[in-house]
Formats: C-alpha cells, structure tokens, sequence
C-alpha cells in the first residue's frame, strides 16, 4: 500500500504528516467502524476487508512515520 493511500483512507490529506499518536487514533476510529462483529452476516464479507485494509494503512503510516523519525533524527 502507497502512503499517500493510506493517509487517504485513514482520513488524513495525502500532504499531511500525522504524528504516530494521530495515526493510532485514527486507525481506532476507522477499526471501530469498520469491525466484522458490528455488521449482519450479509455484510461481514466486505467488513473484513475494509477492516484488513484499513489494518495495513496503520501498518504502512506507523512505518512511515518510524523512518521519518530516523531519518530527522540521523540528519
């Protein structure tokens, strides 16, 4: 996943460079939103893979935002 698509689905501008506590915030809200359990049977199927999608976003910022630090920090 791109990190300009994952700022977009976790609700951020693609310009904007959310601190790691803005991101985990976001992916709560997005996850609660989202989550399996909260639909009827018929829906799940689509749930899970907004909610897995939803998941990698977080995964991929976090790891953004983690080399970001590194490399401010190396500079």
């Amino acid at each position: 996943m791109q990190v300009d698509d994952a700022r977009e689905l976790l609700g951020f501008s693609s310009d904007s460079h959310p601190t790691p506590s803005q991101i985990k915030a976001a992916y709560r809200r997005k996850a609660w939103e989202s989550h399996p359990d909260r639909f009827p049977a018929h829906e799940k199927s689509h749930a899970e893979s907004k909610f897995k999608s939803i998941s990698e976003a977080y995964s991929c910022l976090q790891a953004a935002a983690k080399q970001e630090r590194g490399n401010f920090v190396a500079a």
